[in-house]
């Protein structure tokens, strides 16, 4: 279940914009649930449904597959990441977040319970991830990602940037405003 709110101090997981972000795709599309479930080929119809009213936390590949059905990039869809998604995808991108997990770890130099431990999560989840064995969840891949300091767009669907930008970074660019004439320094008063 997704929780509606988080420890204040804390800022929101990204994931937890899923529901509003699918809502709004799905009205934009004119679809009703239903067809929406047909669309993505998936079997439980009620996904569209526990998923809007945050009462299920999805699989990468559900995600994967309500993106495609609504002409949506995945990372945008699960994380709000927009990114350069081109093409159709002959398989489902999220079959390569256990390769992007192992070579990221293996990077930064640490072992599967180091990050299972930093990202919160219990070894056993971290090592079927990582070997394949089983497909997280949105939730279990914005921790891994986290703990790795990696984008979870990228980890997810190899979609984006490896590393997002620092939030801070962002709000502190100096906007590139062309100078007026009567906006340069020589023209304002000391």
């Amino acid at each position: 279940m997704l929780a509606r709110t988080v420890v204040r101090g804390r800022k929101n997981p990204l994931y937890m914009g899923l529901p509003a972000r699918l809502k709004k795709a799905r009205l934009t599309a004119g679809y009703d649930r239903q067809t929406l479930t047909l669309k993505a080929s998936l079997a439980d119809g009620s996904v569209v449904l526990g998923l809007e009213q945050r009462r299920r936390v999805p699989r990468l590949d559900t995600v994967e597959r309500l993106a495609d059905a609504l002409g949506l990039s995945p990372a945008f869809l699960a994380f709000g990441i927009d990114d350069a998604a081109g093409g159709i995808p002959t398989a489902l991108r999220s079959e390569g977040v256990s390769t992007r997990l192992h070579t990221t770890r293996i990077a930064k130099d640490m072992t599967m319970r180091a990050v299972s431990e930093k990202a919160g999560l219990s070894h056993p989840t971290a090592r079927s991830t990582e070997s394949g064995a089983s497909m997280p969840t949105i939730a279990t891949v914005e921790a891994l990602a986290n703990a790795l300091g990696v984008s979870p767009g990228w980890l997810a669907y190899g979609l984006g940037p490896v590393e997002l930008p620092n939030r801070r970074a962002i709000r502190s660019k100096p906007t590139q405003a062309a100078p007026s004439e009567s906006n340069t320094s020589a023209d304002r008063p000391l």
